[in-house]
């Protein structure tokens, strides 16, 4: 006699399951994470704006110093020139090298200031 064939299993349907319906609670939990994504967008776009200005302002800086470097130099030239050449080719007269060499003055004692500021507040301990 033939042997029947295994009938086949039936499919577990218990794992299949609607949707739930949106309640009033879950659309205000939504549109609070929504509110939370525009908040942490506002956050991000300030932080690059802050982030764009700081960047200016290093140029601006950079320019600035890269352009006091140049008048500082030219003038260092100058005054080489006039001390090293004979009196008859000067063509600065006397109160002129002495703004130049107060200009010196200036520019060094801030630039020793500004290493002295700089090693103290990072060797000292408070």
């Amino acid at each position: 006699m033939p042997t029947s064939p295994n009938p086949k299993p039936t499919p577990d349907l218990n794992a299949i399951q609607a949707e739930k319906r949106p309640t009033r609670r879950g659309a205000l939990q939504a549109a609070e994470q929504e509110k939370d994504w525009f908040e942490e967008d506002k956050r991000k776009g300030k932080h690059r704006r802050d982030q764009q200005a700081r960047n200016l302002l290093h140029w601006v800086l950079l320019v600035l110093l890269v352009v006091a470097g140049i008048i500082l130099l030219v003038g260092l030239v100058i005054r080489a020139c006039h001390v090293f050449l004979p009196p008859e080719q000067f063509w600065l007269n006397k109160e002129q090298l002495e703004f130049i060499d107060h200009l010196f003055q200036l520019a060094g004692s801030g630039f020793l200031g500004g290493l002295m500021t700089r090693y103290l507040t990072r060797n000292i301990e408070d």
